[in-house]
């Protein structure tokens, strides 16, 4: 008969730091499953584990917006990205104060209300350089920029490089034609 395993003793032997899988819970039931009859705390414990480990995680973290609260979020910015944008506007929209609503933006969407706004901006141009004849100075505009100067700059920092030159680049790229592929020389000798 094998000597009990304690149960965080399995999960740190399985785990080594990373996410759990399902080796772990599978290791964890069948410990559980072992130490049934003459175990059955130990039993309860590896079981237990399993079915924290199993447990869907909470996709909305502790302190962030709500479900219906990230929705509105995001139809809002969706529908408003050509215009001014404010911090206050879209708090009120969620029905929060200013500052308590910043606070859980960044929980809920990883970055601060403004950079989050700019990203989104940002990935509008890239769609709008991609598909649509507009100029850089149109595309500006369209996208809640005050003019092609503020895009330029605010284009630059987040990607590294100016629209104009990224443009070329994805634009050259789909007008080239496919490698050549040249047929091997077969000998019949």
């Amino acid at each position: 008969m094998r000597e009990p395993m304690p149960v965080q003793a399995v999960v740190r032997e399985q785990l080594g730091g990373r996410p759990p899988d399902l080796a772990t819970i599978t290791v964890l039931v069948r410990e559980g499953l072992e130490h049934l009859e003459h175990d059955p705390g130990a039993a309860r414990l590896c079981l237990a584990a399993a079915e924290r480990l199993l447990m869907p995680r909470d996709p909305f973290p502790a302190g962030g917006l709500l479900a219906w609260q990230i929705k509105r979020v995001g139809r809002y910015l969706d529908h408003q990205l050509d215009d001014r944008i404010t911090l206050k506007a879209v708090a009120e929209q969620v029905r929060l104060s200013p500052s308590y609503f910043s606070r859980c933006f960044r929980r809920s969407f990883g970055a601060p209300f403004a950079k989050f706004v700019m990203q989104k901006r940002i990935e509008r141009a890239q769609q709008l350089m991609v598909t649509s004849p507009m100029s850089l100075g149109q595309i500006a505009l369209a996208c809640g920029f005050a003019d092609q100067a503020h895009f330029t700059r605010a284009f630059t920092n987040l990607t590294g490089g100016a629209p104009g030159k990224w443009r070329r680049q994805i634009t050259d790229r789909d007008l080239q034609p496919p490698p050549r592929r040249t047929a091997a020389l077969v000998s019949g000798h």
